[in-house]
């Protein structure tokens, strides 16, 4: 997800996670994502993000019920009791441009967001806090790394079949999504509004000047695998001099080298290294020879800086990423000299998914909220086109690649959604996803920065200490 801190506008239009943009239908601004979701942001890794300052809350009337969304006719169990329906999140990145959208046929309605830690990551345990605290929720939003922790869980969380909703409902969607929403007694938890597909964004002038690139599929071309990935990193630094480094993060790098292995990090109970090894070797290769610098953080200014200041050919991002307000504006896409190609391999980033509180109590609004955004293509695709995410429905986003309805001005009038469209379709996480992602990845992460210059045994053998430290119940290979 992204940073908003906007005040909820009646008006008609929609953004989202932090990648609204403004394309060719005039879409309206999205703020920025921070790990599906979920690294840094992702509602959806994203990623993991910042936002807004533990415990504000911002309420909106939502709009009216002119909307014919919300088909279906499985029964709401849950009360009405409450007239506000309050979602709670660590951003209202996302719910910002949802509220806006969701206003326009919702008039009577009220939303209110309610924020819950500082990025994705440290939600995974403040939500625990407030959701036990008595304090109102009908609606959360949970990301990829830690979802299983809540979905399997139910004090803290409901069936959806609770608010009328169930499978059938997402016979559209990408199939992922469904499949990790659903807890591990095949109870449908939790409905995802964005398939995070991932690519690589690159500054077409630097391209251009130093290494000859006039079109995205000659940029493809040089960086269409790892080998050449390297090859051209190789070439940059020669060109500028070790200026420019090809990516701006290790993070980023990780992020698009180890999703497409979609292999697990934990199997039954011990900790599985044979993909962290293998990113581990080829990133030494990347710092030795100064390809990436390892001193640059994702989330920080430094990482926003080396786009603004032309120190990075480009960054790994997912869709959330992709709008006005969110990362590739931040880091530099405001000039429209950016373009977005697959790189090296297809990969995605985070998720969000939207979960049903055990107290829900504005449980009518609640399910028309979900379905809204979860199953309904016309609203989804309204949706897709206002914010610029990668909406979770196959046939509004096959509609939008159709119709040529979709130009974001920050990649040139680039479409990204016809780039990205089969990297979405093809998203395999649900085998590789375990409860311990988030930490595993942070600590991997921390431990092969501040150890770049160890060797990859040693490497590794810090990380799995530190890892079987914070969770006492894995164990090393």
């Amino acid at each position: 997800m992204s940073k908003l801190t906007r005040t909820l506008a009646l008006v008609a239009t929609l953004a989202m996670a932090a990648s609204a943009f403004a394309a060719c239908g005039g879409n309206k601004p999205a703020d920025s994502q921070a790990p599906a979701a979920t690294d840094a942001p992702a509602a959806t890794d994203a990623a993991t993000e910042g936002g807004n300052e533990g415990g504000e809350e911002t309420t909106t009337e939502a709009g009216g019920s002119e909307g014919g969304s919300e088909g279906g006719s499985a029964a709401v169990n849950l009360p009405d009791s409450d007239d506000t329906l309050t979602v709670v999140c660590w951003t209202d990145a996302d719910l910002q441009n949802m509220f806006d959208v969701y206003a326009e046929d919702h008039a009577d309605a009220k939303v209110k967001y309610q924020n819950c830690g500082g990025n994705g990551g440290e939600a995974s345990t403040q939500y625990a806090t407030y959701l036990n605290s008595g304090d109102d929720v009908d609606l959360f939003v949970a990301e990829a790394g830690w979802i299983l922790n809540y979905i399997n869980d139910d004090t803290m969380s409901s069936p959806l079949s609770d608010l009328g909703i169930t499978k059938d409902d997402y016979k559209d969607a990408y199939q992922y999504t469904v499949e990790i929403g659903t807890d591990n007694n095949g109870v449908l938890k939790a409905a995802s509004w964005q398939a995070a597909a991932g690519g690589f964004a690159y500054n077409a002038d630097i391209a251009k000047e130093q290494l000859g690139v006039e079109t995205p599929e000659d940029m493809q071309a040089k960086i269409s695998d790892w080998s050449k990935f390297e090859a051209t990193a190789k070439e940059l630094k020669e060109k500028t001099d070790g200026k420019v480094k090809i990516c701006a993060t290790i993070g980023g790098l990780w992020q698009a080298f180890s999703t497409a292995k979609n292999a697990p990090w934990v199997e039954g109970t011990t900790i599985k290294t044979d993909v962290a090894r293998e990113f581990t070797d080829m990133v030494k290769g990347y710092v030795d020879n100064g390809y990436v610098n390892p001193d640059v953080q994702q989330w920080t200014t430094d990482w926003t800086n080396v786009g603004l200041n032309g120190e990075a050919l480009g960054y790994f991002y997912s869709t959330w990423c992709l709008g006005e307000g969110a990362q590739l504006e931040q880091n530099g896409g405001n000039a429209g000299n950016w373009r977005i190609v697959l790189g090296p391999q297809t990969f995605f980033w985070g998720g969000s998914w939207l979960c049903v509180s055990p107290n829900c109590n504005t449980a009518t609004e609640a399910s028309n909220f979900v379905k809204f955004f979860t199953s309904d293509a016309a609203s989804m695709e309204k949706y897709a086109l206002y914010s610029g995410d990668f909406v979770n429905n196959k046939a509004a986003m096959d509609k939008i690649v159709a119709d040529g309805s979709n130009s974001n001005a920050l990649l040139g009038g680039q479409d990204q959604f016809a780039v990205l469209a089969d990297v979405a379709a093809n998203i395999k996480m649900s085998d590789s996803i375990s409860k311990y992602d988030q930490n595993l990845k942070d600590s991997f992460l921390n431990v092969l920065k501040e150890n770049i210059n160890e060797d990859t045994d040693t490497i590794l053998s810090k990380f799995t200490a530190q890892a079987t430290a914070d969770n006492p119940d894995l164990s090393a290979e």
